[in-house]
């Protein structure tokens, strides 16, 4: 983390690192930023793997899965993970057409929000359609008037000679609640 927070370009960080003369990223001593400063600039993958570290004992883990819609803090932990897999896929431009996902999100049946009508099919729990589909329930549990759905639509409507099952996009999957 202490390492992440100095490479991080933000005007805060980087004051702050000049202003702290016992500033040393390979030490866990010395003078700490506050957590907020260090949460700001965390990438999707440290926050993935803070949560998953978190005591299992802990009812916060389950507080903060309930605040998603999800019923376990174990079910949001896979779900961070297989987003940041699917984050770093597409971030270092590898393959993603056609692709199956060693990470998958678990536990995909059903939950309080807008979600699937039917539970996915073997295939798409393997493809990238699992976890786009996981990561807007997330983003609709943030914030509700976001346009991530708007956007993925109308890429694949731009391109409709793609064929899209490839990732796992088969069957009714329009009509499903979550993408309706």
């Amino acid at each position: 983390m202490k390492y992440e927070f100095e490479r991080s370009t933000e005007p805060f960080a980087k004051e702050y690192v000049a202003g702290h003369k016992n500033w040393d990223s390979e030490s866990i001593e010395g003078d700490n930023p506050d957590a907020w400063m260090i949460l700001e600039v965390a990438t999707f993958g440290t926050l993935s793997k803070m949560y998953k570290n978190m005591k299992s004992q802990l009812p916060q883990r389950a507080t903060i899965a309930n605040e998603f819609g999800l019923y376990s803090a174990k079910e949001l932990s896979s779900w961070l993970e297989a987003i940041s897999v699917l984050r770093n896929i597409i971030a270092h431009h590898s393959r993603l057409w056609n692709r199956s996902l060693a990470k998958q999100p678990m536990n995909i049946k059903g939950h309080r929000d807008k979600w699937l009508n039917t539970p996915l099919t073997d295939n798409q729990k393997k493809k990238p359609y699992g976890v786009i589909t996981a990561m807007l329930y997330l983003c609709n549990a943030v914030y509700p008037e976001n346009q991530i759905k708007r956007k993925i639509l109308s890429l694949l409507d731009s391109s409709k000679d793609i064929p899209y099952g490839k990732l796992g996009f088969t069957g009714n999957w329009r009509e499903d609640p979550i993408w309706t």
